[in-house]
């Protein structure tokens, strides 16, 4: 028998919805490093340190992050599907490098919305993994985007927990754009 930790809710402010700041870290090196990482009620402790991040602005207003849920009463389960889609505009060596490796790799992401709230995507078994993207395009005249797309997706138990910045800040190592 399953035991229900129901609660109440009730409707805030309006708010701003988008991703304003994204933060890739490498799921096994953070594994090996000291960084923890522990859910409870919907909200993420981080702990530790010597953890590196990397941070990347994605293109406004064409990023996001959706995580539908797929029950299926039949067979008892329930997970979601964490989804991160972003643009990052030019072509340069470092971009062709980044989507290489980004391909490659099983990834963690702090995610830090329009609104200043900031959560925690792809900490649970296999993490976040590049399902697709574009790896360099331009259109057809010259006013037309330039960039690389990426979608990384993880199936996960529980939506994405919020997390805590100064947590994050004290864990990691934060490699920014230069």
């Amino acid at each position: 028998m399953c035991t229900l930790s129901l609660s109440t809710y009730q409707r805030g402010c309006k708010t701003v919805g988008g991703v304003e700041k994204i933060y890739i870290i490498d799921k096994g090196a953070r594994e090996d490093s000291s960084v923890t990482l522990a859910v409870s009620a919907g909200a993420i402790t981080i702990g530790g340190t010597g953890g590196t991040a990397y941070e990347l602005y994605p293109s406004q207003n064409v990023s996001s992050f959706t995580q539908p849920r797929t029950d299926d009463n039949n067979a008892g389960t329930t997970y979601v599907t964490q989804t991160l889609e972003f643009t990052l505009h030019g072509y340069t060596a470092a971009l062709v490098s980044l989507a290489e490796e980004i391909g490659k790799g099983r990834l963690e992401a702090l995610v830090k919305m329009k609104n200043g709230t900031y959560f925690y995507a792809g900490y649970e078994a296999n993490g976040l993994q590049s399902a697709g993207g574009d790896s360099g395009f331009t259109g057809a005249s010259v006013g037309d985007q330039v960039g690389f797309t990426f979608t990384l997706t993880c199936e996960s138990e529980r939506s994405a927990p919020v997390a805590v910045y100064s947590e994050f800040e004290t864990a990691f190592t934060i490699n920014t754009p230069s």
